[in-house]
């Protein structure tokens, strides 16, 4: 009893945290000048598609709750290259009669955790499906090359695409409103997905940025670090590095921005931002067109403060672009 009161005391105090946190947002308007998103090459198109195929994933009940499911959902990629383990996706399934907007949920780098859950926790009973899509269990920072890298990134547009196909095809799922939304490595993901399907109508980009390049020479998450200075170590420039992963990374997210809906867009920027630079974030903001963003006075990770405040915005402009009451 006394942790649930220490928990739920804790839970006030982040959310009147976020809540005067939130009076020093700064919020910006999409771009007047906006003419709408580039339409993809065929090449490109063709880039991140793969045989058809009829999914039985594997489908496992783990929570009910009054107004949804929670789901398991596992089967196999009908392509890979990169890794071979199975797909995997926590489902918050709505339960009340009809067909709902659905979201694609990318977790951060460390899979899936209590700050992507926390949306599901909000959206679901409110209507919206949730998809959680896990990371394959490699990480990024153990990639040995540029071309690893890049079949990481298409492996994600792969894996997403192909939950988007099986996700259309359930009948509580209404196929014309389907979005996607991530935090950080998520965000950059969410960017991708949305700009490769164009079955994604609506998407939020937390903490994400652009180039792939960039962020690689310049973040200062260890991980990322490390994985430079090794190579440095090894006498190749910064400078090699650098263009060895500008040249050979495709899947990229100014590669593919202007690719992605800007008025369909909201982006979350951290103005000390210095795991996905702030620039880079401003940097993707630009390719995409300027959509609507929300500058967070706070760094990567303090940006945990406005968790509550970045989920009530996320839904409301969810909602907004799903003409939901």
């Amino acid at each position: 009893m006394m942790r649930r009161r220490v928990t739920m005391m804790g839970c006030g105090l982040l959310l009147l945290g976020s809540m005067t946190l939130c009076t020093s947002c700064a919020p910006s308007g999409l771009s007047k000048k906006y003419a709408g998103p580039k339409e993809m090459p065929a090449d490109v198109r063709a880039y991140y598609s793969y045989p058809p195929r009829t999914v039985e994933p594997k489908v496992e009940v783990r929570k009910h709750k009054k107004s949804y499911d929670m789901l398991r959902i596992q089967f196999p990629s009908t392509l890979n290259v990169y890794g071979d383990e199975e797909i995997k996706v926590d489902y918050y399934m709505c339960t009340k009669p009809g067909r709902h907007p659905t979201v694609l949920m990318l977790p951060i780098s460390g899979g899936v955790d209590f700050s992507v859950e926390s949306f599901a926790y909000v959206f679901a009973p409110r209507g919206i499906n949730c998809v959680l899509v896990h990371n394959r269990d490699v990480e990024i920072e153990n990639t040995q090359s540029a071309e690893e890298v890049e079949a990481y990134f298409r492996q994600t547009v792969l894996d997403n695409r192909q939950v988007l196909d099986y996700i259309v095809t359930r009948p509580e799922v209404d196929p014309n409103r389907i979005g996607a939304l991530g935090l950080s490595l998520g965000g950059i993901k969410a960017s991708l997905v949305a700009a490769s399907d164009p079955r994604i109508k609506c998407a939020v980009l937390g903490l994400a940025g652009g180039s792939m390049a960039d962020i690689a020479m310049h973040s200062t998450e260890p991980g990322l670090k490390d994985y430079v200075d090794e190579i440095e170590a090894m006498g190749i420039s910064g400078e090699s590095v650098y263009c060895e992963l500008h040249r050979k990374i495709r899947t990229d997210p100014l590669r593919l921005g202007s690719y992605i809906d800007a008025r369909t867009t909201l982006m979350f920027i951290a103005g000390f931002d210095r795991v996905v630079p702030t620039w880079a974030g401003k940097q993707l903001r630009d390719t995409i067109g300027r959509p609507k963003t929300i500058y967070l006075c706070a760094g990567h990770y303090t940006s945990f403060l406005y968790l509550p405040y970045a989920i009530v915005e996320s839904l409301n402009f969810v909602k907004k672009n799903f003409n939901m009451d």
